[in-house]
């Protein structure tokens, strides 16, 4: 490969870690393409990069950056899987086709500049996306006065209620 073309793959990579709120390096020893296009068609559906590179390119274009511990996982057969949007997207589809494909393997990862480990990961997978926080703590926050709310209904309703039940009572009696 000529060296302009590898300084072409270095600030290509450089380009999409500088954009990515998170990296996971994989190992897809053994995986064949036709088990690996589908992976990577799901990635460019949810704003994921897969990047296949060599090695060597891939630790010069990390040096200096926050990724640059993520070094150490830089051998045999590595993949990056950087997720441009929520940091939990590209674990999320990674877990998923890991299930299916027991042949790619999980080497570790960085997100904001913390390395993560294979567990770390698949905690980062299970959690829930942004979005879904957001509802989560609305939920949370209208639950308050939705109940302060009932609790002053509740009030006047059974005053009302003690006045009918009198009322009953004296019609029955009259």
């Amino acid at each position: 490969m000529e060296r302009s073309r590898k300084q072409e793959i270095i600030e290509e990579l450089r380009d999409v870690l500088s954009k990515s709120s998170s990296c996971i390096a994989i190992d897809f020893n053994k995986v064949d393409m036709e088990t690996f296009t589908p992976f990577r068609k799901e990635c460019a559906l949810n704003n994921v990069r897969l990047v296949v590179v060599k090695n060597s390119l891939a630790r010069i274009a990390v040096k200096d950056s926050d990724y640059e511990g993520i070094t150490d996982f830089f051998n045999g057969m590595t993949a990056l899987v950087c997720t441009l949007g929520e940091p939990v997207e590209g674990a999320k589809i990674l877990k998923k086709f890991s299930k299916q494909n027991e042949n790619v393997k999980v080497k570790g990862g960085v997100i904001d500049g913390q390395m993560l480990s294979v567990a770390d990961v698949t905690v980062l997978a299970d959690l829930p996306s942004k979005e879904e926080l957001q509802a989560q703590l609305l939920a949370t926050m209208l639950a308050v006065p939705q109940n302060f709310v009932r609790l002053l209904n509740a009030v006047p309703e059974s005053f009302v209620r003690v006045l009918a039940a009198q009322r009953d009572k004296l019609e029955e009696n009259a």
